[in-house]
């Protein structure tokens, strides 16, 4: 039984990396269709993120097509002086599963089209290339929140970045932001935490 690929709208910005996807329905006599770690792959460079078909398990009729949305973030590689792209497999952020070839067909298409861009968190100073030592702070913020000794660092020493996240951490008090408004290392980050003493919380 020969076969060709399965049709698929691609959408602007999409790109096939890998595809074994076949225009052929799962049944007994074919599952050899059915094998291999993926069966599509699609990749959005620009929107972090990454679309798998496979089918689970292989070329076990009781399986079905596993379809996963995976975000995606760019690191640079000094060896090679590019970007290699790091995919979050531990964590989909969306996971589909059908028997049904066209219902997949279907959702790959819609997922292609109204996919939102994943936003990387890190704070980088160039593409794939992380901000220290700001991204240590972000990360020490996150694990355990306000500390003095953080503070201290985030006004000295961090960036535009970090600092703006503490403006907008749920802890800040009227102090740090005082601090910021005075300190802060840029004059974004001045007005930004100017602007919050004004507001009504702060002013009393």
């Amino acid at each position: 039984m020969s076969s060709e690929k399965q049709p698929l709208r691609i959408e602007t910005g999409w790109k096939v990396t890998w595809n074994t996807f076949d225009e052929v329905d799962p049944m007994e006599d074919t599952m050899h269709y059915f094998s291999g770690s993926s069966l599509l792959t699609l990749h959005h460079e620009n929107a972090n993120r990454l679309i798998d078909l496979s089918w689970r398990p292989e070329e076990t009729i009781d399986g079905n097509f596993i379809l996963l949305v995976l975000n995606t973030i760019e690191k640079f590689n000094s060896k090679t002086n590019t970007l290699d792209i790091d995919v979050d497999w531990e964590n989909p952020y969306l996971r589909f599963e059908s028997k049904n070839r066209l219902e997949v067909v279907a959702k790959l298409e819609q997922l292609m089209l109204q996919l939102s861009p994943f936003e990387d968190p890190r704070i980088l100073k160039n593409r794939g290339v992380i901000d220290e030592p700001s991204e240590t702070y972000r990360l020490e913020l996150i694990e355990n929140g306000l500390s003095d000794e953080l503070i201290a660092k985030i006004i000295t020493t961090g960036n535009r970045k970090i600092q703006i996240q503490l403006i907008d951490h749920s802890d800040i008090t009227k102090d740090i932001l005082q601090d910021l408004a005075d300190n802060g290392c840029n004059i974004k980050v001045k007005n930004k935490a100017k602007a919050k003493l004004n507001s009504k919380k702060y002013r009393a």
